[in-house]
């Protein structure tokens, strides 16, 4: 039977036109109603343009592949689907050898943790043997800078079907099924929505954890809608349940396929929050020469759902907004325009979908830690001052308030030097705005002088306001 099988997932990613798709069909078994170019759209541009799934088996495994697109326009589809894959197939065409597309899908299989790639040098049969030569060594010095952990090359032609049955010898020596999470809460997210006559809706997806049976109620999110499971489906294959790691078609009728999108996830009651904002700890792609500034627009990835998305980065135990953070590791809060379903531990990758397909678009990859109801970060405020007289018991500090009202403001205030030297603000001087200073050190004259204050501000996508 085939639900003994034991399911592994193989991404296929590379550049447009580099092979994948006929890679795919030349490997498979069955295509699932999400398979090999069934998107209408895909068949009028002639590329794959959504995430393909098709089966084969090998020995005591069901593989399915995940044929990403490989378009530059298009490279948030391939993280979709590299958030569900167990290891990848790397197509890089003969005729054309590694392009920076091929560069991006790299860095998004290390951004996910996936260490086991085949890298299969395809169209073999369009170039002489030096040809192939060159390209092998092109891709091999690629790779071994991104140092995953299980790597192995091979060269093939799914047209002529030369080295196919060494690529299916190779991952069947390479694929180690990883260890799932059947015991966790039921979480699946959701890459295709349809109706099918005489039964309603159905969603495909790959399980990530738990056990999901025929008659289970679970909740779509982020709708938060109740569901009741009909049906499951495997590659055609009626199943009374399905575990962690099965690529299943789930039949939901209670609720209109029109209301589900890629992104959406059924899960356990309670498993997942809807927000429109998360905290998460960052890494910067090395490869990425841009800049990461406050209330950048990023197209960003967390888990399944893509969504455009505004970061604010933010440093220590205040949680103190920065202008720009140019630390290789750093914290930040994603401030999303769209509400998504989220759960902490989640895989985060952020995108300059706006730069040309050219430049390294991907900016950097982490993980939520915080998924709060309200955003609400500290924004650092400082006015300068200056000492202009230093008598027996304190000192005068001008700059800081400008009249003697606002100076009324300031008394109590801690304040220091630019050298370090703390001090407080006891009562104002005159009418002009002057504050009488004392220090804990000798100051002297026309010291520079520092008073800050931390605001915080409730933050949301395009806004932020005090936080009451």
């Amino acid at each position: 039977m085939m639900k003994q099988l034991v399911p592994v997932h193989v991404g296929l990613v590379g550049h447009i036109d580099h092979g994948k798709t006929e890679l795919a069909r030349a490997l498979s078994e069955k295509v699932s109603t999400a398979g090999l170019d069934k998107h209408p759209q895909a068949k009028e541009r002639g590329i794959t343009i959504d995430l393909g799934f098709t089966m084969f088996t090998l020995g005591e495994m069901r593989v399915t592949l995940v044929d990403a697109p490989g378009h530059a326009d298009l490279i948030r589809s391939v993280v979709a689907g590299a958030n569900i894959i167990d290891a990848a197939i790397l197509v890089v065409a003969a005729d054309e050898g590694p392009k920076i597309q091929t560069g991006e899908h790299i860095v998004v299989l290390q951004s996910l943790g996936i260490d086991t790639v085949v890298v299969a040098i395809t169209k073999t049969d369009l170039v002489e043997p030096t040809r192939l030569e060159v390209v092998q060594e092109r891709i091999r010095a690629v790779v071994q800078e991104a140092a995953f952990k299980n790597v192995a090359y091979l060269a093939v032609s799914a047209k002529t079907g030369e080295g196919i049955e060494k690529l299916k010898g190779v991952l069947h020596q390479r694929l180690r099924p990883k260890k799932r999470q059947i015991d966790g809460s039921f979480l699946m997210p959701i890459d295709h929505a349809f109706p099918v006559k005489g039964h309603g809706t159905v969603v495909t997806g790959t399980i990530q954890r738990g056990v999901l049976r025929i008659g289970d109620t679970i909740r779509l999110m982020p709708q938060d809608e109740e569901a009741r499971v009909r049906a499951i489906q495997t590659f055609g294959e009626n199943l009374p349940e399905a575990n962690a790691g099965d690529r299943v078609g789930v039949n939901i009728p209670d609720i209109k396929y029109s209301e589900i999108s890629r992104g959406d996830y059924l899960s356990a009651e309670g498993v997942l929050a809807s927000r429109k904002g998360v905290l998460v700890q960052l890494e910067r792609n090395p490869l990425y020469k841009g800049k990461v500034t406050d209330r950048m627009v990023l197209s960003t990835m967390v888990g399944m759902p893509n969504v455009t998305a505004e970061i604010v980065p933010f440093a220590g135990d205040r949680k103190t907004i920065m202008e720009e953070a140019k630390e290789t590791e750093f914290m930040a809060a994603l401030l999303f325009q769209n509400q998504i379903a989220v759960e902490e531990g989640q895989k985060v990758i952020l995108m300059r979908t706006d730069l040309p397909p050219a430049r390294m678009r991907i900016v950097g990859s982490g993980e939520v830690v915080e998924t709060p109801a309200k955003i609400v970060l500290n924004r650092r405020r400082v006015r300068m001052g200056t000492i202009s007289r230093v008598r027996s018991e304190d000192v005068l500090v001008e700059g800081i308030a400008s009249s003697k009202e606002r100076a009324e403001l300031f008394v109590g205030s801690h304040v220091q030097t630019t050298n370090g030297v703390k001090g407080i603000l006891m009562r104002p001087f005159g009418t002009r705005g002057v504050l009488v200073g004392v220090f804990q050190a000798p100051v002297h004259e026309s010291d520079r002088v520092i008073y800050e204050r931390f605001v915080e501000e409730e933050l949301s996508f395009g806004h932020r306001r005090k936080a009451a």
